[in-house]
């Protein structure tokens, strides 16, 4: 008698768990479709990617950087490893280490269907690298390389030496237009407003280009794999 209760009870307690489940998942779905600008239907299949892709409903930076290295087939891995690193963390908007699926939605939906705005805000969460809020001339530089050189995968140690010069005057040009202060220092505000009313600043001309790649620094890499760019969720952009 004693096992047949305790069969009952468990059969019991997992109705119940998946009842909670379903509850707390219809409850997310619902929220998500307030918060971004993804519909219903599109929530649901976000949410099916990426709860197959990491089932605990916890995305790590060790498993992003493994997807995203192993999309792009091209370039140096140290690099590919950089820039899925600084991608990861602009995603990972708490500093847990970790990106959740809300966190994980609202930065895809700033990056697919977000306005001006808030696509300047994220991208200023990728190239702010230590977090402080701010943005230095020597963190706009390097980002702006590392996405240079992952974008033209073809170009040749040279080609990127001479690109120096070039990508140097872009970030003095964007330091000159919108430090307004003069602080060395580019808060978001200063940043989306002035990115926002000259959206050239963050092109580099054909010429200044490595050979062979026709790439515009505002165009950001988004995350790979079933992580955003399968084939099946791409109906959905």
């Amino acid at each position: 008698m004693g096992g047949m209760l305790s069969k009952l009870q468990d059969q019991i307690d997992m109705r119940t768990n998946d009842g909670r489940r379903r509850r707390e998942k219809r409850h997310l779905v619902e929220h998500l479709t307030r918060i971004t600008n993804f519909r219903e239907s599109e929530v649901k299949k976000w949410y099916r990617l990426f709860f197959t892709d990491c089932p605990d409903g916890i995305l790590t930076e060790e498993k992003f950087v493994h997807f995203y290295v192993a999309y792009f087939s091209s370039g140096d891995r140290g690099r590919k490893t950089a820039m899925a690193k600084r991608i990861f963390r602009a995603f990972d908007r708490d500093g847990s280490g970790t990106v959740d699926f809300k966190e994980y939605l609202t930065g895809m939906s700033a990056l697919l269907r977000g306005s001006v705005v808030e696509k300047l805000k994220w991208a200023f969460n990728m190239y702010d690298l230590d977090g402080n809020g701010e943005i230095s001339r020597v963190e706009l530089y390097n980002v702006l390389k590392l996405v240079i050189e992952l974008r033209s995968p073809e170009a040749t140690c040279q080609d990127l030496d001479d690109l120096e010069p070039a990508l140097e005057e872009m970030v003095d040009r964007i330091f000159q237009d919108l430090d307004k202060d003069r602080d060395g220092k580019l808060q978001m505000r200063e940043f989306v407003e002035g990115i926002r009313r000259n959206p050239n600043l963050l092109t580099l001309q054909q010429d200044e280009m490595p050979r062979g790649t026709t790439v515009a620094i505002q165009h950001l890499h988004c995350p790979p794999g079933h992580m955003g760019l399968s084939s099946e969720s791409s109906d959905s952009e």
